[in-house]
């Protein structure tokens, strides 16, 4: 006769989760800043100061917009969470869907997307071909897109509610884990 429950299967899986820590969930999204600035940075301020090429910034964009939800729902974790040893599930603790993954990336990836776009008109309208310094490209984006300053307080608001969710909560779920229905728990990779 079968066993109901194969022997590789614990009979409540939940039971031997542990829920990954601000720092370390700190740790994995400062890691993934420098992968994405370690290769974003020097083609977009190249981009910038010769190359001026709308195409250059749109594939750039898709980069930055693409990497967090690609990984997590292929890999189940950015390199990032792999490094430090965590993960995304769903909401059984199993492999995060892709409407859960989009889902939880939706409440930076739209103001990304939002900015990428205001941005992008920039580089159609020849403007930038007056920007010498990268900090004068800065400056100027700021100056001709008053939308990002109110986008970019929205982002802060939606970080602090974030991080403040997250305290509150015996499972170290941030709201965007609430929305999606999803948790970050600890996995040791092995390579």
């Amino acid at each position: 006769m079968s066993e109901p429950f194969p022997d590789n299967e614990p009979l409540f899986p939940e039971a031997d989760i542990v829920f990954a820590k601000f720092w370390v969930r700190f740790s994995a999204m400062l890691i993934d800043g420098l992968v994405t600035v370690v290769i974003i940075l020097p083609v977009t301020y190249f981009n910038v100061l010769q190359w001026k090429t709308p195409w250059v910034y749109i594939l750039t964009s898709l980069l930055t917009v693409i990497y967090k939800p690609f990984m997590e729902y292929q890999y189940g974790a950015t390199l990032g969470k792999m490094a430090v040893g965590i993960k995304v599930v769903g909401h059984q603790f199993q492999k995060v869907t892709l409407k859960e993954e989009l889902r939880r990336v939706s409440f930076y990836i739209v103001p990304n997307i939002i900015q990428q776009v205001l941005t992008l008109k920039i580089y159609f309208s020849g403007q930038l071909n007056s920007i010498q310094h990268y900090k004068d490209y800065s400056d100027f984006i700021v100056s001709t897109n008053p939308a990002l300053y109110i986008l970019n307080i929205i982002v802060i608001f939606l970080l602090v509610i974030d991080t403040i969710t997250f305290f509150s909560n015996d499972q170290n779920r941030s709201l965007h884990d609430l929305y999606a229905g999803t948790y970050v728990i600890e996995k040791h990779y092995q390579y």
